[in-house]
């Protein structure tokens, strides 16, 4: 039994080995870097304004932190329970303004998502990476809305594409962790996590 647990370990090991050396990483800019701070100071300054709470969530959205964006979304509906309708509005009118400027396209798809048009939210990802195959929160944001929908396959194929774009992305292998663990497969499941945890520990 310790023989199996020991070998189980070392296998693991070993695949995070050979995924160092097959990866490159998601590099936070010094621009995206100046983009986070601004909002949250906007948040911190404001902080009961439902707007700059969802403006930080999208820019943690595609800035590696996935699971404080969601965490900010939570925090706009306890602020303004009716803010999704005015978000969706406003993103779409700014979407027609900048129709070739992909965080404009984010941010509605963001929107949708947070009016549980998860459908339409899942094209307007689609539609970025269309015009950009390595925009990897992309594919991430598809993964989590199929996982939220039940739909474990889709979340897992979409979550190894962006992997395929960057797999030194922690917030995308703790995804694909879940994923596994949700369809019964706790060994994929715990290695992904094993992953994440990894990364995390790194900086990623």
């Amino acid at each position: 039994m310790k023989k199996t647990f020991f070998l189980f370990i070392f296998l693991v090991a070993l695949l995070v080995v050979i995924r160092m050396n097959n990866a490159h990483s998601f590099e936070l800019t010094k621009e995206l870097k100046n983009e986070i701070e601004d909002k949250q100071w906007l948040v911190k300054v404001h902080p009961n304004n439902p707007q700059y709470h969802f403006e930080l969530a999208i820019t943690y959205a595609y800035s590696n932190r996935i699971e404080d964006g969601l965490t900010e979304l939570k925090k706009v509906d306890e602020i303004d329970k009716k803010f999704a309708p005015k978000a969706l509005t406003l993103y779409s009118k700014k979407l027609k303004l900048f129709p070739n400027d992909w965080k404009a396209r984010f941010r509605y798809a963001f929107a949708l998502y947070f009016n549980n048009k998860k459908k339409e939210a899942i094209k307007e990802f689609e539609k970025i990476i269309k015009r950009d195959p390595d925009n990897i929160f992309s594919y991430g944001y598809i993964a989590t809305i199929y996982g939220e929908m039940n739909e474990i396959d889709e979340a897992i194929d979409y979550a190894k594409k962006a992997l395929e774009v960057d797999s030194n992305v922690a917030a995308i292998h703790m995804l694909l962790g879940t994923a596994y663990y949700k369809k019964g497969q706790a060994g994929l499941g715990f290695q992904e996590t094993f992953e994440a945890l990894r990364l995390r520990a790194l900086g990623y």
